[in-house]
């Protein structure tokens, strides 16, 4: 099985500033690749040129052209073979996602043609991607290989990993990628490690997804367990909003720098810069916190159930109000949630899947009444015109998933009977670890 090892990267400011320029020049062979890209396309569409279109939707026709653009462009020596390679082989994937999806091969939102990458936008990424070449560790110590500089010598840049790999004793290294997010490196370790057999399916939780908490779960012993929502994630998000708005007024002291080949670029002011870090580490820490959260909740669950099964609902940002469409697109974890689930229970030999949520909050699970419109959100809570049930709605929805999930999974000593709640809990993430309280 293979996994992902992500550890922070400390590394001097000299060294930061090599790192980036190996990754502004990553970028820059993207977007010259894309530029040749298109006169290929254009070759073969209008003049039938074979040998264009054999560069321009092959694997590795883009790939090809490198040696030839290293003697053009000098400079590009000084990258690592690796990430430069790999900066052809990624435009080649997205245009092979272009083709699929013009095919109806790939599922999913249609994909279009590659469009040009802006490095202030999106850093590019450093992808090692043989084990051992291009990069070597030395207990917390990473050193990366780059090119070679004019006078023939190699460069390399050294940093500290948070954590030793030795912590990882079954983990066989794959391949490193070095990346940047918020103003902080990352070394990204593909390793492969065994997979721990799957145990026998006994202890069963259903999990309704939702936006008043993350999920509403009931088990096949009989126990509701709400999982509420980390509580930071508005607090970041408003603290996230007032840096916004102070530092973009800073935008209207931005300086016209123009450069002496007659370029020009924006100078933002050093207000600007100030409240863009600490937006940046506002970012970080919320990424790292919501991390801890899903990680933590993931754990528990398996930890205490063989079989975890989620609804299949996607949030679509469609709530009633601006405030809940805006919490719906900016602070719903149910996707994520869905995969680290998925790869928490794969790595601890637990079974994890979804159930089909089509009518189940609109269906009393006593005696199958059906309402004929959908309930309003507003609605927590409503009684079963035919048998007099009383509902709450999420609780109703988990029990009639966990019906189905019952019928499809044979869970020894459960049979298929209607599932009663006889204990309610709730799971808190306090910002350290979780609290379980009635």
């Amino acid at each position: 099985m293979e996994s992902v090892i992500k550890l922070r990267l400390k590394i001097a400011p000299e060294q930061a500033l090599v790192l980036d320029g190996q990754s502004r020049i990553c970028n820059w062979a993207y977007n010259h690749l894309l530029e040749k890209s298109n006169l290929l396309k254009s070759e073969f569409i209008d003049k039938g040129n074979k040998e264009a279109g054999k560069t321009v939707y092959t694997r590795r026709g883009l790939r090809n052209l490198l040696p030839g653009l290293k003697v053009e462009y000098p400079f590009l020596k000084t990258v690592h073979s690796s990430p430069l390679k790999n900066a052809a082989l990624r435009l080649s994937q997205v245009i092979k996602d272009y083709q699929d999806s013009l095919k109806g091969k790939r599922k999913g939102k249609a994909t279009g043609w590659p469009r040009y990458r802006k490095w202030s936008q999106s850093y590019f990424s450093l992808l090692y991607e043989e084990p051992g070449k291009g990069f070597k560790i030395s207990g917390k110590c990473l050193t990366i290989s780059c090119g070679v500089n004019q006078e023939g010598k190699r460069i390399r840049v050294s940093g500290e990993l948070e954590k030793s790999l030795k912590a990882f004793p079954e983990a066989e290294i794959r391949n490193l990628r070095i990346t940047k997010s918020h103003g902080v490196y990352y070394g990204i370790f593909t390793v492969k490690r065994p997979l721990r057999k799957q145990e026998r399916v006994e202890k069963t939780i259903c999990l309704d997804p939702n936006h008043k908490n993350l999920a509403y779960g009931v088990d096949n012993n009989g126990k509701a367990l709400e999982i509420k929502n980390p509580w930071f994630l508005k607090v970041r998000q408003r603290r996230i909003d007032y840096l916004k708005s102070r530092r973009d007024k800073c935008l209207r002291k931005s300086k016209l720098i123009t450069q002496e080949h007659g370029k020009s670029y924006w100078l933002p002011s050093r207000r600007w810069s100030f409240f863009h870090q600490k937006l940046e580490n506002e970012y970080r820490k919320r990424q790292e916190q919501t991390k801890s959260y899903l990680y933590s909740i993931c754990h528990y669950l398996c930890r205490n159930y063989n079989l975890i099964s989620v609804g299949d609902y996607t949030p679509r940002g469609g709530g009633i109000n601006k405030g809940m469409r805006r919490s719906m697109n900016n602070e719903s974890l149910i996707g994520r949630f869905k995969l680290t689930l998925s790869w928490v229970a794969q790595r601890s030999g637990r079974v994890s899947g979804e159930w089909v949520e089509r009518n189940s909050t609109k269906t009393c699970n006593k005696c199958g009444f059906k309402h004929e419109k959908s309930l309003s959100p507003m609605i927590r809570r409503w009684f079963c015109p035919e048998c007099g049930e009383d509902h709450i709605r999420d609780e109703n929805a988990a029990l009639n998933g966990l019906k189905q999930v019952l019928q499809k999974y044979q869970i020894p000593g459960s049979g298929h009977p209607s599932p009663t709640v006889v204990e309610r809990w709730a799971l808190r993430f306090n910002g350290v670890g979780l609290v379980l309280s009635t």
